[in-house]
């Protein structure tokens, strides 16, 4: 295994050698891939290594400089203190880590949040729009001898037999009100009774005639991204429910029974609103760019509608990972700090607020499922956190990228909008949730 493999970095050729680096600056200036990924990239950027390894302190050095513009690497040596004051961006981690992300060839995005790698100065938002030129640049890194293959080692699992019941849990054991996914229900039956069509709208139709076109368009375009996000999940959530039903666990679906009837009450509040205030003449699905229609039109049904083939550990993972992680927990939590920066703060739209409001308090238990059932699966399938981190990287790319694109069609974003404060909130949220994964 790669990760037990002990690699000589004293050595004339290895990690971080003299003749490496060299070889690293050709590598990177004969990569057509990383011209075309990082033809955007344009700052110098320090690879720091604490401790120090053997090979940097006989350099006197304590990492790597790179200097890098628009796809062609200008310089890369040695890193000294003032290139570390100088430098736009300077990140720190065990030189072991640097080569692990080397050998494998990913970037170093999910290794900062999940504080492997220290991010000492720069800016997180900036890097996660480079998120592919840096993978692309560690590829180009030398790796001495012939790489490593790497499988994650996991099989198929076969879908059990479909059986009749020969006992029920109520008449046997009795339910464990104890455990946390009928704790869960117990909140959803206090807090979860709300009815979308009692929210009040007549303030909501009065204050949206005055809006402009631009202040009307923003809340359309967020609506609209939430329209379809909510029936979404409504549409591709019975999989895994099934799935957790043909396992027998029966407190996990009796709350899940909750869940999938409070996403459907949030398809009917956003149709119910759109059609009562902001009216039918918006063609909403034209806001739906090519970044959201991945995820939403095509991930998230693949990754919850594959259980019904596939119920094996590493399924349910991807599908809670999809819809949990990424879907409610990173963008639809920014989604709702959104329409609570624009609304809260300006004192509009009252009954839009109120129903997010609600919405988010359901969304926190759905979210709170998501991480016991993740956390719970690696902890009966130990060796699975790859599979898990290895999702969350490639989802969180097309989170990142979904805040872009709803933001390059905005000259000026009303309502005091900033594409970074998106973009940082969603970063955090991400952040907030990994914290809770056992990984």
């Amino acid at each position: 295994m790669w990760w037990n493999k002990k690699t000589d970095t004293t050595d004339e050729t290895g990690f971080f050698s003299p003749s490496w680096l060299e070889k690293w600056e050709s590598s990177i200036n004969n990569s057509d891939e990383y011209k075309k990924k990082g033809k955007s990239w344009n700052a110098p950027l320090v690879l720091k290594m604490s401790p120090v390894p053997d090979v940097l302190k006989e350099n006197n050095a304590t990492g790597i400089f790179l200097n890098l513009s628009y796809g062609e690497c200008l310089e890369l040596r040695y890193s000294t203190e003032k290139d570390e004051r100088e430098s736009s961006f300077v990140l720190d981690a065990e030189s072991s880590t640097w080569i692990r992300l080397i050998e494998k060839g990913k970037d170093p995005t999910m290794s900062i949040l999940q504080n492997k790698i220290k991010l000492v100065k720069g800016s997180l938002v900036l890097l996660s729009t480079q998120r592919k030129a840096a993978e692309a640049l560690l590829k180009t890194a030398p790796v001495p001898g012939e790489r490593e293959s790497f499988t994650t080692g996991h099989q198929a699992i076969e879908q059990p037999e479909i059986k009749t019941h020969d006992s029920f849990a109520t008449t046997t054991r009795g339910l464990d009100f104890d455990s946390f996914p009928m704790k869960l229900f117990q909140k959803a039956k206090v807090y979860g009774i709300w009815n979308p069509l009692d929210i009040d709208l007549s303030a909501d139709k009065k204050q949206w005639q005055e809006f402009s076109n631009d202040e009307q368009n923003i809340v359309s375009h967020l609506a609209a991204l939430f329209m379809a996000g909510e029936e979404a999940v409504t549409l591709d959530l019975l999989p895994l429910i099934q799935t957790i039903a043909r396992e027998g666990r029966i407190e996990e679906e009796i709350f899940l029974t909750s869940f999938l009837w409070e996403e459907a009450k949030h398809t009917e509040f956003f149709s119910n609103y759109v059609q009562q205030v902001m009216g039918r003449s918006n063609d909403f699905a034209s806001y739906h760019g090519p970044m959201y229609k991945s995820l939403f039109y095509e991930k998230l049904p693949k990754a919850l509608n594959a259980l019904q083939n596939d119920a094996s550990p590493q399924a349910q993972l991807k599908a809670s990972v999809t819809y949990n992680m990424i879907v409610e927990g990173t963008l639809a939590e920014t989604g709702y700090a959104a329409f609570s920066k624009m609304l809260k703060e300006n004192d509009l739209l009252p009954g839009l607020l109120d129903g997010i409001e609600k919405l988010k308090q359901d969304e926190s238990r759905h979210i709170a499922y998501g991480l016991f059932l993740i956390n719970r699966l690696l902890d009966e399938n130990p060796g699975h956190s790859e599979t898990v981190e290895t999702e969350l990287e490639e989802l969180l790319y097309d989170a990142t990228n979904v805040i872009h694109e709803i933001f390059s069609r905005y000259d000026d974003i009303p309502f005091g909008l900033e594409k970074d404060w998106f973009l940082n909130h969603a970063i955090q949220q991400f952040q907030n949730r990994m914290a809770k994964l056992n990984l």
